[in-house]
């Protein structure tokens, strides 16, 4: 790995502001690695400002959530004079607008594991320091963002790992090192991926207060409540199922689906109807009940405004969603909660085309305006639905996503093809789609431009190419 990632041993030290206010931080002055570690507040800055800059606009605050693999997913119908994102999503990544893109959420990815590397081995070099809780939940959380992380990472610059397992992907950091590490093989990779997570659930399942308190957390004291703005134990049991489907392990992805299943109706309901109606003032359009994990962005409002807002934004800096191909999306199931709240606005003519509005990240005033989604809890139901055995026993779960949806369920004989569709509805604007269609190696999708029409790639489309100053180490 280049050295430029590493220049900052505690790049991201920040000051805590009082309860899931710890979002309202400033940069301090960098401090020596010893210093920084030497008390729990220095632990509690460190993993926070990892949190926090997961937001920047290189990573979770626009490109791997709305924008970027968005547009590799064929979301949007880009304008042609909207050059950069038109080249990207035709899958042309030898521009120098493309490259750069790519290799700035590559470096701030890999600056961002070397710091969750610094967690990880302070945590045991000043164990002293920590009570068992904090040890336990710090080291947790920073294990399963190095896993978060690296698993994005190997999803766009790693090789089509159902075609083959034993191609040579990309490097994994376990410590926090200037050398190079060498490229390790997709299912090399895949087990390091696991392992972390692995590690993580082991430390957070006997101290995470999500278990006891749920996702409010433990309001007595701030650093442990508000559990769903961290990578809590059912977060990442559900990245575990995640990881474990991409590898093609039904029987693990199924087994660590069910354990957050199993907590579901208690600890994440589906949303209510009348939380989302797109008429009330301030409507939850991010579902906030059912999300397992979730960055706070502060600034989350600009998503809508830079990306979506038709009435502030030319065509050509929008990213917009046909009229007809969005009806064809949903099959004109228009009473589909996420078709109500999404598109709440309705349509808006630009030159001559009828585009909806997309509405997911509009809102303030409300912790939920302020969630950018990292997990859902209907992605496990989805995930457990695909990996039964049986379609008889899989469509249970798929039809209780469609009921929370205000939809009617569907006969067992429909849900190989009716998954898709469902990863089309229900993960909009939240950078999932590319990675399922990359999952299943597959070479036609839906067009953004027609209503029922298709987008042809290849497997090498699902593969960005590795930054051109990497390529001397790897």
């Amino acid at each position: 790995m280049r050295n430029y990632i590493y220049t900052s041993i505690i790049g991201l030290m920040f000051m805590i502001q009082g309860c899931s206010d710890w979002l309202n931080v400033k940069p301090s002055d960098r401090v020596s690695e010893e210093n920084a570690f030497s008390t729990i507040s220095g632990f509690k800055q460190a993993l926070n400002g990892i949190y926090v800059e997961l937001n920047q606009s290189d990573l979770y605050g626009r490109a791997l959530t709305a924008e970027f693999v968005e547009i590799l997913a064929q979301r949007y119908a880009i304008n042609e004079e909207a050059t950069a994102n038109l080249l990207l999503s035709k899958y042309e990544y030898g521009g120098s607008d493309a490259k750069s893109r790519a290799s700035a959420i590559w470096a701030k990815a890999y600056n961002l594991i070397a710091n969750t590397n610094l967690l990880v081995k302070n945590c045991d070099v000043n164990r002293s320091v920590l009570p068992d809780d904090y040890y336990h939940i710090v080291k947790g959380e920073a294990l399963a963002l190095r896993a978060m992380l690296h698993f994005d990472l190997f999803r766009l610059f790693g090789p089509v790992y159902g075609k083959d397992s034993t191609v040579t992907s990309i490097p994994y950091y376990k410590e926090f090192v200037l050398d190079v590490k060498p490229s390790l093989l997709g299912n090399e990779f895949i087990q390091q991926v696991i392992d972390d997570l692995s590690e993580a659930e082991e430390n957070l399942q006997e101290y995470d207060p999500v278990i006891t308190f749920g996702p409010k957390g433990d309001r007595l004291d701030n650093f442990k409540s508000d559990r769903n703005l961290r990578l809590n134990y059912y977060a990442v049991q559900a990245l575990l199922s995640r990881v474990y489907l991409y590898r093609g392990n039904n029987a693990k992805a199924l087994e660590y689906a069910k354990k957050v299943i199993e907590v579901q109706e208690q600890w994440f309901p589906w949303v209510k109807p009348l939380d989302i109606v797109a008429g009330s003032e301030n409507p939850d359009r991010m579902f906030s009940t059912e999300i397992l994990f979730a960055l706070q962005n502060l600034n989350r409002s600009s998503i809508f405004t830079a990306l979506f807002d038709a009435n502030n934004q030319k065509l050509n800096n929008l990213l917009p969603m046909r009229d007809d191909v969005v009806n064809s999306v949903f099959d004109d199931e228009k009473q589909d909660y996420r078709y109500m709240t999404h598109f709440a606005s309705g349509t808006v003519d630009l030159s001559g085309v009828n585009y909806k509005v997309f509405n997911k990240y509009q809102g303030k005033d409300s912790l939920f305006a302020q969630m950018i989604p990292m997990l859902r809890v209907s992605e496990v139901f989805l995930i457990a639905a695909e990996a039964e055995e049986s379609s008889t026993d899989g469509v249970k779960y798929f039809n209780q996503v469609r009921n929370s949806r205000g939809l009617e369920g569907i006969r067992s004989s429909w849900l190989s093809w009716m998954l898709e569709e469902e990863w089309r509805r229900e993960f909009i604007g939240e950078g999932q789609l590319f990675f399922y269609y990359k999952r299943n190696m597959l070479t036609s999708v839906k067009s953004a431009y027609e209503q029922y029409g298709t987008t042809s790639l290849t497997l090498k489309n699902y593969v960005l190419p590795i930054p051109d100053g990497e390529l001397k180490y790897n």
